[in-house]
């Protein structure tokens, strides 16, 4: 959302080259603050013998002290193969979770990318004006901020099975919905219904990151997201050529029944994902400290 008021104060001044040089700096900036400043995970930290005293102070400053000299045992992960490769990821009864993740990630990303590339075009070709076609990128980008957070809470209470098949159906739905709506004549409507579609949309790819990092066991977690994505990113770039095919063809009405559908298959992809997130009141403290004899 701030990357074009960004872009407006420094294109004027240092062009596309100038652009490039900070968009470029900027991550790697943060990159390096991550690595100094950002903590690893208790679960990863219990798993390796030489950094119980980091996982002890860190405990500390989470409110959850325990005496020193104490050992730590994962009760959940303590029979996970050593395999950390791609092929663990279909082993000890995970092929079904990993397929599941792979498809929905997959659609999921053509959706987001096909509104990030092709929504304003879209929105210009039913006769709206750049600024307002902007204004419905910016609303659905908005709206996907709104919706993660909200998600997030309801997670924390119900899980993430019924929460991510809500905002599936719902992006789904408002799709479907929206092909009523007149651009001309409904103009306000039609930029609020993108940002309810991105509040679903969006909302689903957040919490995608999260159910990866919950599915996978800590030694093949980073295999596991990485994978996921990457095979996402495939639906990313098919969105490229879908969107243009599509918009061609059927207009405004085909782009958002694409988004539509694939919205559905989302839903149906995540609704077969076994290991969802349990509510936070049903997770027991499965890293268990123990004092050392």
């Amino acid at each position: 959302m701030l990357a074009w008021v960004f872009a407006s104060f420094v294109l004027p001044s240092f062009g596309w080259r100038g652009l490039f040089w900070l968009g470029g700096l900027l991550p790697l900036t943060l990159s390096a603050v991550l690595f100094l400043r950002l903590p690893e995970s208790p679960r990863f930290l219990a798993h390796h013998h030489a950094r119980w005293p980091e996982l002890i102070k860190q405990l500390g400053r989470m409110s959850r002290p325990v005496a020193a000299g104490t050992a730590f045992i994962d009760s959940r992960e303590q029979d996970v193969s050593e395999d950390a490769g791609v092929r663990a990821l279909f082993q000890q009864g995970r092929a079904r979770d990993t397929i599941a993740l792979w498809c929905a990630c997959f659609m999921c990303l053509l959706a987001v990318y096909s509104a990030f590339s092709w929504l304003p075009t879209m929105l210009a070709n039913e006769g709206l004006s750049a600024s307002v076609a902007g204004s419905g990128l910016t609303a659905y980008n908005l709206g996907g901020v709104c919706g993660a957070l909200l998600c997030a809470v309801a997670i924390t209470r119900y899980g993430s099975r019924w929460p991510l098949a809500v905002c599936c159906a719902g992006g789904a739905a408002s799709a479907f919905i929206l092909q009523g709506v007149n651009p001309t004549e409904s103009t306000n409507l039609l930029i609020f219904g993108l940002g309810v579609h991105g509040l679903f949309v969006t909302t689903v790819q957040c919490i995608m990151y999260s159910l990866c990092a919950h599915v996978y066991p800590t030694n093949i977690r980073a295999t596991g997201t990485a994978a996921t994505l990457a095979f996402g990113r495939l639906g990313a770039i098919l969105s490229a050529f879908a969107g243009a095919a599509v918009i061609t063809a059927g207009g405004a009405s085909g782009y958002l029944t694409m988004l539509g559908l694939a919205m559905v298959c989302v839903l149906i992809a995540l609704w077969m994902v076994r290991h969802q997130i349990p509510p936070i009141r049903a997770v027991a403290g499965s890293i268990q400290a123990t004092a050392r004899p």
